[in-house]
């Protein structure tokens, strides 16, 4: 293979790298340039050149964009896989399978602040590290499997 083919092909897996990182940006599995760089398994420095190359505005580690924010390069999530994984977040508490933000973020391979978010929109008052919910529990959003004791204790953070 001579030199100049392996160039390409060196930078046809970078456009290739950017563009899976376009794709888990827009289906909300990362916000930052340290969640996407844990996702991927390379470096801080490595995710953070992509997300320049690919316009992607990744926050950084002081909470900015990479790259300036416009419409153009704003997440393009899809509202239905939104909703689908609200919905199966819902589920999945409800019969008690995940109760905290970080099962809830190992059982989906998406961020905790992505499944906080979702939690929020969901209403669903998943348990967060500090041991307070992510949404306050109430009448509708009370699961049948949730007793006074989980409750005070609840409370009680």
């Amino acid at each position: 293979m001579a030199l100049s083919d392996m160039a390409l092909a060196s930078n046809e897996k970078r456009q290739q790298r950017i563009m899976l990182l376009r794709q888990g940006f827009n289906e909300e599995r990362y916000q930052s340039i340290s969640q996407a760089a844990a996702y991927f398994h390379y470096t801080y420095q490595t995710v953070a050149k992509w997300a320049k190359d690919g316009n992607i505005p990744l926050l950084d580690l002081h909470g900015r964009p990479v790259v300036p924010v416009t419409d153009a390069n704003q997440a393009q999530v899809n509202l239905d896989r939104r909703l689908a994984n609200i919905n199966k977040l819902s589920n999945l508490f409800n019969q008690r399978k995940v109760v905290t933000v970080a099962a809830a973020a190992k059982e989906f391979k998406y961020s905790p602040q992505t499944i906080a978010s979702w939690a929020v929109q969901g209403d669903i008052p998943l348990l967060q590290e500090d041991g307070t919910t992510v949404v306050a529990v109430n009448d509708d959003n009370l699961p049948a499997w949730l007793d006074d004791d989980y409750l005070a204790a609840i409370e009680h953070h």
